[in-house]
This record gives C-alpha cells, structure tokens and sequence, in this order.
C-alpha cells in the first residue's frame, strides 16, 4: 500500500436487499469480530455511498459484495472512478461474496449450476498461503448453492480453492492495472461450514492481514445438576419417571470415566453443581460420604466448578432472602468441600428467576431475582439461548430480550447458553430417541443421524466466533451404551468426540480450540460491547498510515480495542491477534509489511 495514504480502519459491506445469505453472514461475523463496517442494503439506501472523506481520508480498507452488480448503484461516477483508483493505489480490496462466472471475474461461463451438495473441495497451494490454519479438503455442506466454472485463460486469476473437477469455487482475480478481486462462486450462509471456515483468512487477505477485530473458535461445555438425581425416561411407557429405580445419578465410575475422556481429549467440563444432591444422597443412605464428590475431587483439575445453587430450587417465586440462602448455603458446603467455585458467577436451577417468553403463560422475571444477585455480588449468571426473555415485569414498557442475547439484571450479566438434544431425563440413545419421537421433535431419526446433527450444530457455533457455552446434565455422563469401539462412553462423550474429530480434520493445530470460563466470557462479552458503542460513537478511530495503525482516542479515558496483525498479541491461525489499551489521544503501533 502506498504510504502516504490515510486510511481508516472499516469495511463496507454492500447489500441490495440486505436479505442475501452473504450479507446476513458477513454482517453477524464482522460484529462478532468486532469488526468496524458499514453495512448498506441498497434498496433502502437511496443516496450514494461515500468512499473518500473531503479530507481525502479512505473511509474503507475493504469492500465486501453479497452478490455482483451492487458497486453500479452503490457509487456515483465520481466515487467509483475514486474507487477504481483506490484499488489500483493503495491497493484496497474488495470480495464478491455469490459472483457469477465469467469474463469480468477472470472465469469462463459456467458449466454448470445448481446444489454442490456433499462435495468435498480442496485448497489449492495458493490457497494453502491464503488459509494456513486449514487443512487441504473442505467438505461443502449440502444446501450449498453455486456455479462450476474454469478460470479463462485469458485472465490472471489464481484459484484457492477447487471443486473435484477442478472448477474454481473460491479464487483471486488480477486486472492487467494490479487490482485485485477475490472472487466466490457460491453462496454461504451462517450455519454452513465451509463459510464459517474461510472467513478468517478471507478477512486478513481483504485487508492485507491488519485490522481491528479479534477471532477465536470457542468450545465451553457445562454440566448442570451434578451431585443431583435426575429422572429417567422409560421408553416403555414413554415418559419420565422416578418410580422403580428410574433415577439417573452419576457414579464414582462414571466420574473416573469422564475425567480420562477430559485428559484424553484435551476438553474441560464445568459442573454446576447443588450440594444438597449430595447431603440428600448421604442422608438416605445411611452414610457419612458420597463416593460422587469423594471420586470428581479426586479428579482434580479434569473439572472446572459452577455454583448451581444448594437445592436446586424453583426461583420464580422465592423471596430475595431465599434466593440469597440458596446461592450461599452452597458456597459454604464447598468451600468446606475444598471445592472452589468460579467467583461472582451462579447458574440458577433451570435458569428459573429469570423472565420466560416462551412458557405459556409468559413469565415476568421474578422481581426479588435482582436485589439478591446484587446483594451476593454476583456479575454473571446464565440463561438459555434457546429462550426469548424480558427485562422487569410484562407489562406495556417491557423490552423482549430475543433468544441468545445477553441482558442484565441487578448486578449481573446474563449469559445465554446453547442446550443440545440430549436431555435432562436421558442416559442412553433409545431413552433419547424415544423420548425425542414421543413428544414430537424427531419422530424418525436414529442416532447416527442426531448424533451428526448435533455435532455439525456446535461444530457451527465453535466455527462462529462464539463464546456462548453449551450446557448439558449429569444424566448423560452415565453409560450410553452406543460406543462404536466396544468401550464404555457416555451420550456426552460421544456428541464431543464427535465435534472433536470434524474440527481436527478440518483446521491444524495453529488453531487451537479456547475454552473460557462463564465469567471470562462474560467479561468478552462487555469488553465487545463497550468497544463497539466506543467505535460507533466515533470516541475512538483507527487508521493505517504508514508502517503502522494510528488509533486516535478522542474519549477522557483508556478505551480497549480488538486488533489483529499487528506486531503484538499471540499467534492464532496464521497471525497476531490482541485486546490493547489505547490511552485518549494518538496511539501508534507498528505492523508487519503489507501482503
């Protein structure tokens, strides 16, 4: 790039209808990232888009095109003869996210159209330098939609990724005067793999591997209602019963199982647990130990642990001086355990206290939630991303929260968390296919065919820049009795290795899986937020000048931004990422060359 060009750090993203799969995608993922971007959905923008300020500042580093033809409405003459000398100095780039082959992106006209479903292409040796945290094949889930077109002969266009027959699905195209396209023969949307997977370095190479926003492929797994029975489905009588032994509790066994499975694998489990399953179990018994909690603290640190309050009780009508009782009878039981809990963070018993919108009828949050989250100094509790909610009561001035948001309540930052299939009542596949069929959600799946399901859904999430965690229960730590092998696993287990395996033959080692705890990902989520109103409110801005990004802090106080290929922060699939401090004022940092 030319040096003596100031441009800002910002994307636009270019939409007509704003409905275009590319466009929700790229949209939700910029924000993710923390990415700052312009997101324009032509039909309801009349005016032109701007690309350099009066001041003769670059407004964008990248263009991101959902589909072909949007430029010609997008800018005036003047703006895109701006444009076309931009790209050819400093060199912006710019991506067409759904192009269709042919002469003006360096292709032929397609061969063919239509669904690529279930092919598995593969990154060129090219495309290996543009995406070095991926390994050569990339399966295309079905769904996908495209064309199958040859780069023509005539044109500089270098392929990155290939379909079987050689047809170029992803690739950069060169015009004589050294403007560079990427250019994307199919469409993608958010929940596709192969989308999620290319984004990273589709991102870095549009913007020459600098930019603000930060990525990372999460995996957090929760444990809910360990050291409590659960009950258990009967697939007989196809409901859920505690009657003639059907309760599902953990075994020392099961608890030795699962912390060589968590070794094994690389993967911690954070149980949420109520002491009172405990003392009940002890109590019944006739026994002054629980062979549960005497085999997890053996475990040491296999496990992670949550307060899931003492009893496990229903919050939605308890009074604050219950609620406070309950999230601290149970800090007591296990500090006089040794069992240290995440600090400042509770996971209520099926995320009760809070605002339901989906229970029929609507439940308002119970009022005496707050005061006595905020009186035991909580910040992060969790709810279910599965469930709409509100804030306060339901009355005319409530503000729905939609399903997989995070809100506040007291003191606290709700924090949603991802359920699966396998529910609370369930140890083993027929009691899950069952119960599944008898209330209606999968009348006709096997197991291999939910257990693929399922894998594929979090390996999404893992794939998406997500933290939000997935919470199963105890019940499915027991005996599945499904183990291809012969050997003794657990529903849970078996959905892990599973997603395990498909993330380890898609992405190398340099793009290890992070698990942050609930309040680390709370406090990412805050830090994301505040840097995106921070950003939105143009308090902080940031520029490429030179040999370095010039951050400009116009705020009284330090402000933390997300950056990425600088010369700071730690590797993570193929470049420096980081969280900095920039102090009010000028903060200068230096980068690699421009690639």
């Amino acid at each position: 790039m030319s040096s003596t060009t100031r441009i800002e750090m910002r994307i636009l993203l270019l939409g007509d209808s704003g409905g275009e799969p590319g466009y929700e995608t790229w949209d939700t993922s910029l924000a993710r990232a923390g990415v700052p971007f312009d997101a324009v959905a032509l039909a309801d923008h009349p005016s032109a888009v701007s690309i350099v300020r009066p001041d003769g500042t670059v407004r964008y580093q990248a263009l991101i095109l959902a589909k072909d033809g949007l430029l010609e409405s997008a800018l005036d003459p003047e703006q895109r003869s701006a444009l076309d000398a931009l790209e050819c100095d400093p060199g912006l780039r710019r991506l067409t996210a759904y192009a269709y082959p042919g002469p003006s992106h360096g292709l032929t006209p397609p061969k063919w159209a239509g669904r690529l479903d279930d092919i598995t292409a593969r990154l060129t040796e090219r495309g290996r330098e543009v995406f070095p945290y991926l390994r050569d094949a990339l399966p295309i889930d079905a769904g996908t939609w495209g064309y199958l077109a040859t780069p023509d002969p005539e044109a500089r266009f270098e392929s990155l990724l290939v379909a079987p027959d050689g047809s170029s699905l992803l690739g950069i195209h060169r015009d004589p005067d050294g403007r560079e396209r990427m250019v994307q023969t199919f469409d993608a949307n958010s929940g596709q793999v192969q989308g999620q997977l290319l984004r990273q370095g589709m991102l870095a190479w549009l913007t020459r591997g600098v930019h603000l926003g930060y990525q990372r492929n999460y995996l957090s797994v929760q444990v809910d209602d360990v050291l409590l029975p659960n009950q258990s489905w009967d697939p007989e009588r196809h409901a859920s019963v505690t009657d003639s032994g059907g309760i599902l509790r953990m075994t020392a066994d099961d608890a030795a199982r699962t912390a060589r499975w968590s070794r094994r694998r690389g993967i911690r489990l954070d149980l949420a647990c109520n002491g009172g399953g405990s003392q009940r179990y002890m109590s019944e018994r006739g026994i002054d130990r629980d062979p549960l909690l005497d085999a997890l603290l053996a475990e040491g640190d296999a496990f992670g642990w949550v307060n899931h309050t003492f009893e496990h009780r229903n919050l939605d009508e308890l009074s604050s001086e219950a609620i406070e009782h309950e999230i601290e009878q149970n800090l007591e039981w296990a500090a006089e355990h040794g069992i240290e809990f995440e600090p400042q963070v509770v996971i209520t018993g099926a995320h009760t206290g809070l605002a339901n919108l989906a229970a029929t009828p609507p439940r308002a949050e119970n009022q005496n939630l707050a005061p006595a989250l905020s009186a035991r100094k909580i910040r992060f509790l969790a709810c279910d991303a599965s469930r709409p909610y509100a804030y306060g009561d339901l009355g005319p001035d409530s503000r729905p929260v939609p399903a997989g948001a995070p809100f506040v309540t007291g003191s606290a930052l709700a924090i949603p968390r991802y359920p699966t299939a396998l529910a609370h009542d369930v140890a083993t596949a027929e009691q899950l296919l069952d119960r599944l069929k008898s209330t209606g959600q999968a009348p006709d799946e096997s197991w291999p065919a939910l257990l693929s399901r399922e894998a594929r859904r979090i390996l999404v999430k893992l794939l998406g820049n997500d933290p939000r965690p997935h919470f199963f229960h105890q019940s499915n730590l027991l005996p599945s009795g499904t183990a291809e092998n012969g050997s003794t696993s657990s529903l849970v287990c078996e959905l892990l290795d599973r997603v395990l395996n498909l993330y380890q033959s898609l992405t190398l080692p340099s793009m290890p899986i992070v698990q942050p705890t609930l309040s680390e990902i709370g406090r990412g989520l805050l830090r994301l937020e505040a840097w995106r109103e921070a950003a939105a409110r143009g308090h902080v801005v940031a520029y490429l000048e030179g040999d370095g990004v010039r951050i400009v802090n116009r705020a009284t106080a330090a402000i933390e931004l997300p950056l990425t290929g600088a010369l700071l922060g730690e590797e993570y699939g193929g470049s420096r990422s980081a969280w900095i401090s920039a102090a009010p004022g000028t903060t200068f940092v230096d980068r690699p060359a421009a690639g």
